[in-house]
């Protein structure tokens, strides 16, 4: 590696999140976070893509944009995180103090904040370059709380319906044996009800 990379790879290190999993704090980065939680969520969940890309700045929603089985589709990409624990995290780590705050997820308030972030991004103010055959809402957790068994037993019997989303998944942080586990959110087209 020469200085030019390994000065890269420091300005990568030095701006990542301390907390919460290694999540890019500047947007050039953060872009590359998006691109690569789409692909490892794609990849995990075994479906079969090509040209996966970034869109990049201004050009969101969706922030990527894929094509699988000759389809065109859109990915929306967004952290599931308890904000106020991150936050209380971040100020800790800051202060010097190695104190780390978790949220105990109940089934409850973790499907009333699916459903409502859900709900935010299933209604985009400005969708970019419509219509899409297929959107892909994809979250990114590094909720320690938040693993596969409890997801798992946290969407059971759960459908949430949408207009635009088609396809809706939870990528987790790095599972020792496991990889990346990618979530499916089942979720189903709203039908809209005739007069």
């Amino acid at each position: 590696m020469d200085e030019d990379e390994l000065d890269g790879l420091r300005k990568l290190i030095n701006q990542l999140r301390p907390v919460q999993g290694a999540r890019s704090t500047k947007r050039e980065y953060r872009n590359l976070d998006e691109l690569n939680d789409a692909r490892v969520v794609l990849e995990t969940a075994v479906i079969e893509f090509k040209n996966l890309r970034h869109r990049g700045e201004g050009r969101d929603p969706p922030d990527c944009e894929v094509e699988i089985n000759g389809v065109r589709c859109g990915i929306e990409l967004t952290e599931f995180v308890h904000r106020r624990a991150l936050e209380k995290s971040i100020k800790a780590h800051k202060a010097g103090s190695q104190q780390r705050y978790y949220f105990e997820w109940s089934r409850e308030e973790f499907l009333d904040q699916l459903r409502e972030e859900i709900t935010k991004k299933d209604q985009p103010r400005d969708l970019k370059d419509g219509p899409w055959e297929r959107y892909f809402l994809i979250f990114w957790t590094g909720e320690i709380r938040l693993g596969v068994e409890e997801l798992t037993k946290f969407l059971d019997d759960v459908v949430i319906e949408c207009e635009l989303i088609t396809d809706a998944f939870i990528g987790l942080d790095y599972h020792p044996g496991q990889g990346y586990p990618a979530i499916r959110i089942p979720v189903v087209t709203k039908t809209v009800a005739s007069l």
